[in-house]
């Protein structure tokens, strides 16, 4: 209770404002999980492609 007294201001910011960093947070597991899978691309060229094509 008492942090969020203490941030009271930051966190009805957060929740009365339309921006969200989802999407982005969404992109960031989608890459972490490609470079899990598909260890091993020949050159970083092609796993910058394959990044485009799961995120496009």
């Amino acid at each position: 209770i008492a942090t969020l007294k203490r941030h009271k201001f930051a966190v009805l910011a957060a929740v009365t404002s339309p921006y969200s960093n989802g999407p982005i947070e969404g992109v960031n597991r989608l890459i972490k999980s490609l470079k899990r899978s598909c260890f091993g691309f020949k050159n970083q060229l092609n796993f910058f492609k394959r990044i485009y094509q799961i995120t496009a």
